[in-house]
């Protein structure tokens, strides 16, 4: 699927894994474990597509530096798989 290959795409995909950490903060229970599944998820499909899209160098700094504070996040709530 061709165009879900899109610095778009990735960029949306970081913007889901943030809504769903933000979520998860103001829920708990089953809600609050659903969005922490859903952002890790999220997240790691970003990785994924971040391997496959041609990025100039500043974009990808850009995106990596995102993701890493992503991972902080996850990793603050125990969810890195």
């Amino acid at each position: 699927m061709e165009k879900f290959r899109s610095i778009e795409h990735l960029k949306a995909q970081l913007t889901v894994v943030r809504w769903h950490l933000d979520a998860a903060a103001l829920e708990n229970g089953q809600k609050r474990g659903r969005h922490l599944d859903s952002a890790s998820l999220t997240y790691h499909g970003a990785l994924e597509l971040l391997t496959q899209l041609p990025l100039a160098e500043e974009e990808r700094a850009e995106i990596t530096a995102e993701l890493a504070r992503l991972r902080e996040r996850l990793a603050a709530v125990g969810q890195l798989l």
